[in-house]
């Protein structure tokens, strides 16, 4: 037991070397970006099979598609869903974890919920969470094709003039 409890202490000083701005279940991450808010936790028990369902908040200050990943720090911590305000998402399996995304995701606070199962012993679970900007619409994508041919029509009457 006392070298549960080592482990678990290591594990946390690692965890908190990794990243200084990891947020632990309860925590905002704040406004998201384009660069990954870290967030995990730490497990260690003596029961044989113990459950978790660990909330994270985040703000969007845009729509946005939020795309995250999870993967096991050290143990043997079992993901069983992933949701964002109550909507469960789809896990898909990547070298090193699970990773997951929502599309068009709306301005304003959301909670994230990573939810499963770990063994008895130190365990731990590490994610990152970021945002980036939704596809423009093909309204968007005409003006600038639009914009940018009054430039060359301007670009073409100069030359017309000096020549």
């Amino acid at each position: 037991m006392k070298l549960n409890v080592m482990l678990a202490a290591a594990a946390a000083m690692l965890l908190g070397a990794a990243s200084a701005a990891t947020v632990y279940p309860g925590g905002s991450m704040g406004v998201l970006s384009p660069f990954p808010a870290q967030f995990g936790d730490l497990f260690g028990t003596g029961k044989p099979l113990a459950t978790f369902s660990d909330d994270f908040a985040f703000d969007l200050s845009a729509h946005s598609t939020v795309t995250g990943s999870l993967s096991v720090f050290f143990g043997s911590v079992s993901f069983s869903s992933v949701l964002i305000d109550g909507n469960t998402l789809a896990l898909s399996a990547t070298p090193t974890g699970y990773g997951f995304s929502l599309a068009n995701l709306g301005v304003g606070t959301h909670t994230l919920t990573v939810a499963g199962s770990y063994p008895t012993g130190a365990n731990a679970y590490s994610g990152s969470l970021y945002a980036t900007d939704p596809v423009p619409e093909p309204e968007t994508l005409w003006m600038a094709l639009a914009g940018l041919g009054m430039m060359g029509l301007g670009a073409a009457r100069r030359r017309l003039r000096q020549g």
